[in-house]
């Protein structure tokens, strides 16, 4: 019924147009639907959508492979800088790709932005924006949050405004809102393919959007116009049947599949949603579950295109990409017959609402068990804090949502028992929500309006309810929960759900509330069951834009003094990394042996450390201190090799480099998960690390790894972690480097006869280059002399 639909719209369009100019003539080329001129945004002037390229490559594509496609790879293949010679084979090629849009956000825009001006080009070569999210922390409130935080960073701010302002890129000034929302009101476009500096990119798969997140140097390329090289995904099927109701919610479904994929069970693939029950979810719903699919280690997640997307399109006012894209809706979905690496399915009217956690966005469990199984963890009882909002869910919808469960608790005469705070997304939801009584009723109900930023979602929250190392619980409706992860507390317990339950709980103050079957007490004492949620998908009245926070580039350029002082400890301008010297290494000392789980935040911690971002430097004293040293089960405290002593990670490595020694870290599995921040590889190779060897890498850090001119390499057996002492020495034959190929280790154990370890890599020849001349960048510079 939808296709039929969007045909025929396509062919009434035509048919008005051919008539309004008084001619009948037969279709021709040039007459093609996909033949016109509509613009990405409502910001640029001369940024077009390409549906006819995309088509004309899709097709060059179909003829080579012969098979029905998936949507993701239909995204991908329209993408290709070579649809005739590009080698496609799922999990096996690298694929070499022509994005339409680069996003960064503040805290990972500075590097980003230094390395593409020692690449000395005069303008980005791609559509590029920036975004002020990161760097506000959450102390007291939106407004005076906000003034802090422009004071405190002023510096930075008028680094990225400046630098923005001499490269050609849009600049979203602070208080806009976080990235992922202002990209889906403003960038995402169904079929297109955005790569973003933020690991939660994929929001945009909510407009049927390929938006992947990367590092920042995977960034300056395709700003500086070299194809971008992906890994081609395998694609996993989500197939959704009937419907939600009552108190599921969008955000329980990506809860569902984090439990049955786990952290890393999307890694190396898209997680591609489609089946009948797609078309029951909104677009901001559909944008809530790409955005998770970060967590579990997902390239990106999509929905095809839909009527939910075009009334959001139309909604907020892009109407014609709405139009344009039903022109092209037969290559926005995927094809009948359509083959996937893996299939899930969810009925969507069986699925209860979830709250996943403590400590790991995968740890899933039905509302229904989830007091029981609260009580036999000995999870603390009482929920200290409830936390709504995040680029995961701030959209109207579920602020709407949320504020009808609250209202009908003030109904009876009932506020939040636990601290509440309310993260808007962007202003244009904050001022739409406030113009329509929703900020009206939290603020009644005790909630404490925070800045439309990320604030406690990664660190950035000055929280003083309780001390550090008092175990407490936390309830949010973020994506991410690993340990301090919100707080700096490791003994807080932080789970994730929807915004609905959020708000339930944080009325009864304690975890062991079912708001499906447990009856609260109103303020005569009389019993009553919470009323599910009710809420509209978009405003009836429209968004209300609120105030206009973007600055465009200016048209001319040329007299733009980009502004980074040379004695702040802030900002510093980046000098290239030395080339390999063409040797093996030998005799090299283990860092730290790394045990469990190492994610970016072990490996390079946010909060605090958020300030130095664009000074590397000073950012590398925060190297690995959140890791666990297996030799003695701490943090930020291993042995150095060369005096015997125990010392923080970072001074050893740095007491390393000054002695001329490389050294190495071994890490467990999926090493690297979380963030897409390459400060988590730039800290390892500015304090002279030559690689990292692991059971295996999540996507997004060995890629970063391999850009910044380091080894990410892997057991061949992943039982050899085990046979690694952290006081062993290693010795790697960096010469035998070559596609396809293991490299051998050999281990010198503090007593015994050495040993061989064959280690796995997943290099082409480009890369290699990038090992042998010390990083991307220096690869790049050398090819433009």
């Amino acid at each position: 019924m939808l296709a039929s639909r969007q045909l025929l719209g396509v062919a009434r369009s035509r048919a008005v147009g051919s008539a309004a100019k008084g001619l009948r003539c037969m279709a021709t080329v040039t007459d093609s639907p996909l033949d016109r001129k509509v613009r990405q945004n409502n910001w640029e002037e001369n940024n077009f959508i390409n549906y006819k390229k995309m088509s004309e490559n899709l097709a060059v594509v179909r003829a080579r492979l012969n098979r029905p496609l998936t949507f993701a790879e239909k995204i991908l293949y329209s993408h290709l800088d070579d649809p005739h010679g590009q080698e496609i084979e799922r999990g096996v090629s690298y694929l070499r790709l022509r994005p339409d849009r680069v996003a960064c956000q503040d805290a990972t825009a500075q590097m980003a932005i230094l390395q593409f001006m020692s690449a000395g080009m005069p303008s980005v070569a791609n559509p590029t924006t920036v975004h002020c999210d990161h760097l506000i922390e959450a102390q007291i409130g939106g407004a005076k949050d906000l003034a802090r935080a422009i004071n405190i960073n002023k510096e930075v701010y008028d680094f990225l405004a400046s630098a923005c302002a001499k490269y050609n890129i849009g600049f979203w000034k602070p208080g806009s809102g976080i990235i992922h929302q202002i990209l889906l009101e403003n960038y995402a476009f169904p079929g297109g393919l955005l790569i973003g500096t933020d690991s939660h990119t994929p929001n945009a798969g909510g407009l049927g959007m390929a938006a992947i997140g990367v590092g920042g140097a995977d960034a300056v390329d395709v700003m500086a116009n070299l194809p971008w090289e992906l890994k081609a995904p395998k694609v996993i099927g989500v197939k959704l049947t009937g419907q939600m109701s009552g108190w599921t919610a969008p955000k329980d479904i990506i809860l569902k599949v984090a439990d049955i994929l786990t952290v890393k069970g999307g890694t190396g693939a898209i997680v591609e949603y489609h089946g009948p029950g797609t078309e029951t979810v909104s677009a901001t719903g559909m944008a809530t579950i790409c955005n998770m699919g970060a967590e579990i280690g997902a390239t990106t997640s999509l929905f095809p295109f839909n009527d939910r997307m075009y009334d959001y399109l139309a909604a907020t006012k892009r109407s014609e990409i709405g139009d344009f894209a039903r022109a092209y809706a037969k290559e926005l979905r995927e094809d009948q017959g359509a083959e996937y690496d893996q299939l899930i399915e969810i009925n969507l009217s069986e699925l209860e609402p979830h709250i996943n956690g403590p400590f790991t966005p995968d740890l899933a469990t039905p509302i229904s068990k989830f007091a029981e199984t609260a009580k036999k963890n000995g999870w603390p009882d009482e929920l200290k804090v409830g936390l709504i909002g995040s680029c995961t869910n701030s959209s109207y919808e579920d602020m709407s949502r949320a504020a009808s469960i609250a209202r009908d608790a003030l109904n009876h005469g009932l506020k939040a028992k636990s601290l509440f705070t309310v993260t808007p997304g962007s202003e244009q939801v904050r001022a739409t929500i406030a113009r329509d009584g929703q900020l009206q009723t939290f603020e009644e109900f005790g909630g404490v309006v925070l800045a439309n930023a990320c604030g406690p979602c990664i660190g950035q929250w000055d929280r003083q309810d309780v001390k550090k190392g008092e175990a407490n619980s936390i309830l949010s409706s973020y994506n991410r929960n690993f340990t301090g992860r919100n707080d700096g507390n490791p003994a807080t317990h932080s789970f994730v759900t929807s915004p609905d339950l959020v708000v339930a709980l944080s009325i009864a103050g304690t975890l062991s509330f079912n708001p499906l079957t447990d009856k609260l007490k109103d303020k005569d004492g009389n019993e009553f069951l919470l009323a599910p949620p009710t809420g509209n998908a978009l405003p009836e009245r429209g968004y209300d834009p609120g105030e206009n926070t973007y600055q465009a580039p200016p048209a001319d350029r040329a007299s733009v003094q980009v502004q980074v002082s040379p004695s702040s400890d802030r900002l510093q301008v980046l000098s290239p990394f030395q080339p390999w010297d063409g040797k093996d290494a030998l005799d090299m000392p283990i860092l730290i042996k790394a045990k469990g789980k190492t994610t970016t935040d072990h490996i390079s911690m946010a909060g605090p450390w958020l300030k130095y971002r664009g000074h590397l430097d000073n950012i590398s004293n925060n190297m690995l201190i959140g890791a666990i040293n297996e030799a003695n089960g701490e943090a930020n405290k291993v042995k150095n090799a060369t005096t015997g002593e125990f010392d923080a990670v970072p001074a050893v490595a740095r007491d390393y480099k000054a002695k001329g020694i490389k050294w190495v870290v071994i890490g467990d599995w999926n090493y690297g998960e979380g963030s897409s921040r390459e400060h988590a590889a730039l800290e390892p190779r500015h304090l002279g690390g030559l690689a990292i060897i692991t059971r295996s890498f999540a996507r997004i850090h060995e890629t970063n790894l391999k850009k910044q001119g380091m080894l990410p390499l892997t057991f061949a057996d992943p039982a050899d972690y085990d046979k690694i002492k952290p006081e062993d020495r290693i010795d790697l034959q960096c010469t035998g480097l070559a596609v396809g190929k293991p490299l051998t280790m050999v281990v010198h154990p503090k007593e015994g006869k050495p040993f061989e370890v064959q280690l796995l890599h997943t290099f082409n020849e480009p890369q290699i280059e990038w090992f042998k001349n010390g990083s991307a960048l220096n690869t790049m510079a050398k090819a433009n002399k």
